[in-house]
């Protein structure tokens, strides 16, 4: 009877532990992911507002260059015209390219981000 008593409390401090490791195993892992989301999060709204910036500069660069065009053209809307144009070859370019060198890295960064430890 004594045998039984002790395999009895045996196996209920294995279930304990098991049961506690598994817990502690979950906690981790809830707060492993809470801690990747938080990096990617921050890491989106830094770029965001990187971009805002970059485009409130280029906004400006850009005015201040179609001025500087039609002021040399006699004609405000000739320079307007030509910085537009010259957007227009970029952004053409950009399209062409955009899933190699864009997408791509872009995908590829989120996935060391989310999945790989630092």
């Amino acid at each position: 009877m004594e045998a039984i008593n002790q395999i009895k409390y045996k196996a209920e401090d294995i279930f304990d532990n098991a049961s506690e490791y598994i817990e502690a195993r979950w906690n981790l892992e809830i707060l492993n992911a809470s801690l990747k989301a938080a990096n990617t999060i921050s890491s989106i709204a830094t770029t965001l507002v990187m971009a805002l910036i970059a485009m409130i500069i280029l906004i400006c660069i850009s005015v201040g260059v179609a001025l500087l065009i039609g002021e040399h053209l006699n004609s405000p809307s000739s320079g307007f015209f030509y910085v537009g144009l010259f957007y227009a070859l970029i952004g053409i370019m950009v399209y062409a390219i955009k899933d190699k060198y864009l997408k791509i890295p872009i995908i590829n960064s989120f996935i060391k981000k989310f999945y790989y430890e630092d």
